[in-house]
């Protein structure tokens, strides 16, 4: 890129040698040359049993927390290319109530379980670094709190109880921005799970899988007519205060709010 062009894009403050996001993505290039170190990961999968094991079970679950199964998911009379069609961001959310149904078919479209352990989205090596969240605000039947998706058990584990928009509201840089939303999806990315095999390239495959399961999620919520707004933009430690991660292992990286029909 032309240095003109660099400060006509970037302004006073363009990036220098040492940026990090230029840093992230030479470093989680794939090179002939490092092929031997860069598949280490590989064959240290190919001869742990343990790490095998772990590799086929990518979901937490804590049997003693409450548990809420959102039942089949609702299967509308739209075509992919309807759903495309009618794909929009939505700002305006009113204060109605998203059905259990409707939230139902969104997180299993986005992140569903497949002929057993496969899921809705394409992942590196099928090990599926995603968890989804809900912060619940107005679902039907559904208490106020923040809760953990179980795609085997297609439902929903309490995390914390109590109402997490006032935390949601205040990790948006932009105000209104989730004003009337009944509620949300968090994308929680667990980096170890792609990374102890494909390491720096595991972070770029979790933030791939991310993108694949948003989509989903919104082309569902058009096909069904639930107002849709992807959220890229928030101040990351206070999302991922309201999940309980670390921001470094783990991290919120997309959310997508949801509206009442």
């Amino acid at each position: 890129m032309k240095p003109l062009v660099r400060a006509v894009l970037y302004g006073d403050d363009e990036p220098g040698l040492d940026d990090p996001a230029e840093l992230y993505h030479e470093a989680s290039k794939l090179h002939p040359a490092l092929a031997f170190r860069q598949a280490s990961g590989l064959a240290r999968l190919g001869v742990s049993e343990e790490l095998q094991a772990a590799a086929l079970h990518a979901q937490r679950r804590n049997s003693q927390l409450p548990f809420s199964p959102l039942g089949e998911p609702d299967h509308p009379a739209c075509s992919l290319w309807t759903a495309l069609d009618r794909r929009r961001s939505s700002r305006t959310f009113g204060d109605g109530v998203i059905e259990v149904a409707a939230l139902a078919t969104i997180l299993d479209a986005a992140y569903g379980l497949r002929d057993g352990t496969r899921r809705t989205v394409p992942s590196g090596g099928a090990l599926y670094p995603l968890e989804l969240y809900v912060a619940a605000r107005r679902v039907e039947r559904i208490e106020a709190a923040t809760y953990r998706y179980d795609p085997q058990r297609h439902g929903l584990e309490l995390y914390t109880r109590g109402d997490p928009w006032p935390a949601l509201t205040g990790a948006c840089p932009l105000d209104g921005l989730v004003d009337g939303g009944a509620a949300a999806i968090l994308v929680r990315a667990v980096f170890g799970r792609t990374r102890f095999k494909y390491g720096q390239r595991g972070y770029r495959f979790a933030l791939l899988e991310a993108g694949h399961a948003m989509q989903n999620a919104v082309l569902a919520a058009a096909a069904l007519q639930v107002p849709a707004l992807p959220l890229g933009g928030y101040y990351d430690a206070r999302v991922d205060e309201l999940v309980g991660a670390d921001g470094v292992e783990e991290s919120v990286v997309y959310a997508l709010v949801l509206g009442g029909r």
